[in-house]
């Protein structure tokens, strides 16, 4: 019992968590289905944004870390009309969504050492709580985009975004995956995957869930075990 105490209190002193900052582009879309067969669904196109955070790697085992993340993050997408602008009129669209989210997701990482660098693999789910949110209004004359602007969505209001039936909600839960080359010079480049499992809209008509693709660089401000 003592030996195994002395591994341990051994092992914790060694092991020593590491910091670092990341940040980069993030091509987000949201899937849109109807809740109901009554609802018409508008199309969606992916969008391009990006993200900035702070990561922590928590040495567990042998190449084994756990690794929670805050980011700071926009995601959304536009939206395509369901009909077309009339002619010989005035007439107003939402176009595009943008969701302003604090992230936080705690992946599983394992990683390989591949020369002075490590290939990192990740798993995990993610929480995020919508600080902001905005969607652009179009006009029209004449079927012609004559001004757009952005307004900022009141998540008190049901429906809270013009022309649609959204009625999007600020918290989100999802699930991500990643991979990450972490080099000997404190650089570390990466691609992950993220898909909400979380209806965002609270209304019975749309089903509204989040899914971006992103590409990061980040520097690491000390490594726990080079």
């Amino acid at each position: 019992m003592a030996v195994a105490t002395a591994c341990l209190t051994v092992t914790a002193a060694s092991a020593q968590v590491s910091l670092g900052v990341r940040g980069g582009y993030v091509n987000s879309n949201l899937s849109i289905t109807s809740g109901n067969s009554q609802t018409v669904v508008p199309g969606t196109e992916a969008v391009d944004n990006w993200n900035v955070g702070l990561v922590v790697n928590i040495p567990l085992a042998r190449n084994f870390y756990l690794q929670p993340l805050v980011n700071y993050e926009v995601k959304g997408a536009k939206l395509k009309p369901v009909t077309k602008p009339p002619a010989g009129a005035f007439s107003t669209a939402t176009t595009k969504v943008k969701l302003q989210y604090l992230t936080l997701p705690v992946n599983a990482v394992y990683k390989i050492p591949v020369g002075t660098s490590k290939l990192a693999f990740g798993v995990g789910p993610y929480v995020a709580y919508s600080l902001n949110a905005k969607y652009n209004l179009s006009v029209y004359d004449d079927g012609k985009l004559v001004q757009d602007s952005y307004q900022p969505v009141d998540f008190s209001k049901s429906p809270n975004v013009p022309n649609s039936n959204m009625q999007l909600g600020r918290w989100d839960v999802g699930g991500n995956a990643l991979i990450s080359l972490e080099m000997s010079n404190y650089i570390t480049v990466g691609a992950n995957y993220s898909l909400g499992f979380l209806d965002i809209d609270r209304s019975d008509d749309l089903k509204i869930k989040n899914q971006s693709f992103g590409i990061s660089i980040g520097v690491l401000l000390n490594r726990e075990d080079w």
